[in-house]
């Protein structure tokens, strides 16, 4: 019989006494707090690694849904062989995988910062996109890495033909620093020996996202993780989304395939499909109306229907897109970023607080009559920040009007206290091949670096 899992439930008792999740060769994993639940079932975990001399630092701890059968244990371990392959500076590394408690848990790098979808709500809060600068220098940096991931090769050279399949907001983090960084690669498709294939209805990853082919169930590569990150810079540019815009109704095929989502959508399979199928030259330049031209041809480049008009690799998008931040004087630094990120949540924060207090019934003098519409704005009564997934930001700002209606965010929550007791377990649970063994650190690595 399995044990239950009390490990994440956050009991009231001492803060300051840590509760340990599992050890893996001597290092100990102590569960901090919880993240994010995501729809689909997984729960993302910020927890502690101590290793046996003394040094630490946070790790994400992302515990999967238990594998019901044979076939789905052994996709599992296929995904998390393919996340140790990836080696490149904005791709968050995956570590190890623990079978713990009778579930699946990935230890993956902490990434200390904001998710892409956090910053796209605080932008749309204050109702101002990023900077041009900052858009196209995240988008190359995303850029950069895929393409690593896509010219990826087994060790005789072969290509791993790998798709990430879910490049959105959610899976992009900018970190406190600046970083840039692709995450959860968990269900990318890939040529790795007896990978298993995904079910022809199933469309994998965030389906506002997902390019046509993927939509239509056609076989999919590297182009379609373009098409899906050029959807990521028309928001980041603009603040809008195709599926925001209802100009066009949507064409819905007489015998369509029958398509599934991996979590709850706010707008059926097909619909989303049908929309996105209509995406094309015309529209993309109305939602780009007011972009400069450069950054409107890469748009227009990124998001044909045809993937032999698009970008054929990452590389080469990244490099139109830093010719332009060239031809703007060079490509704003780390620091700017991360100053830019924090400005959005600071402006963000003022119209949230302005929108609170008009909705108390006070009106201060001074706001303009855009201000003190705010007043009458319904908001979410569910959190958004990094629960949140895009559909949540995509769905709200539709059913609204763009220019004057917005979502409303805010950070995860506070850090939630421990329990009163340390839970140790022993390594009598299981590993899951490959091989989980945690690495003892170098010499010279500093307390708290992750």
């Amino acid at each position: 019989m399995m044990t239950p899992d009390t490990t994440t439930e956050e009991l009231p008792g001492d803060p300051r006494r840590p509760r340990v999740m599992f050890t893996v060769a001597g290092t100990v994993f102590e569960f901090v707090r919880k993240l994010e639940m995501r729809s689909t079932g997984e729960l993302l975990m910020l927890a502690r690694r101590r290793y046996r001399n003394g040094l630490s630092g946070p790790v994400v701890v992302k515990r999967l849904r238990n594998p019901a059968t044979f076939v789905e244990r052994r996709r599992l371990v296929e995904e998390v062989d393919l996340t140790f392959r990836l080696n490149h500076p904005a791709i968050a590394k995956v570590m190890l995988l623990k079978l713990y408690r009778g579930a699946p848990h990935v230890v993956m790098e902490h990434v200390e910062g904001r998710s892409l979808d956090t910053v796209l709500n605080l932008a749309a809060m204050r109702r101002r996109p990023l900077s041009a600068a900052f858009a196209a220098h995240v988008t190359a940096e995303v850029a950069e890495a895929l393409n690593h991931a896509h010219g990826l090769t087994d060790e005789w050279g072969r290509p791993l033909h790998i798709v990430h399949r879910d490049v959105s907001p959610r899976n992009i983090r900018v970190g406190v620093h600046g970083e840039v960084k692709l995450t959860h690669f968990t269900v990318a498709a890939s040529s790795l020996p007896g990978r298993e294939v995904t079910s022809r209805e199933l469309v994998k990853g965030d389906i506002a996202y997902a390019s046509p082919e993927a939509l239509r169930r056609r076989k999919v590569d590297a182009r379609s993780d373009l098409f899906s990150l050029g959807l990521v810079l028309l928001e980041l540019l603009t603040g809008r989304h195709p599926l925001m815009v209802d100009d066009l109704a949507p064409v819905l095929e007489p015998e369509p395939l029958e398509l599934h989502a991996q979590g709850p959508t706010w707008m059926p399979v097909k619909e989303v499909a049908a929309r996105m199928a209509q995406v094309g030259p015309e529209q993309v330049e109305r939602l780009a109306a007011g972009v400069t031209e450069p950054l409107r041809a890469i748009l227009l480049r990124a998001l044909r229907q045809d993937p032999s008009e698009r970008f054929q690799t990452g590389a080469e998008m990244a490099e139109a897109l830093r010719a332009w931040l060239e031809a703007q004087g060079g490509a704003p630094g780390r620091r700017a970023i991360a100053q830019e990120v924090e400005q959005a949540a600071v402006e963000a924060t003022v119209r949230r607080n302005q929108a609170e207090l008009l909705e108390g019934g006070l009106q201060p003098e001074g706001l303009t009559v855009e201000e003190a519409a705010l007043a009458g704005e319904p908001s979410s009564e569910t959190p958004l920040g990094e629960a949140a997934g895009s559909a949540v930001r995509l769905s709200q700002v539709a059913e609204l009007t763009l220019e004057a209606r917005i979502t409303q965010t805010v950070e995860p929550a506070a850090e939630a206290r421990p329990a009163t007791s340390a839970e140790a377990s022993s390594d009598d649970d299981a590993p899951l091949e490959p091989s989980t063994t945690a690495p003892e650190p170098p010499a010279s690595t500093k307390p708290g670096t992750p």
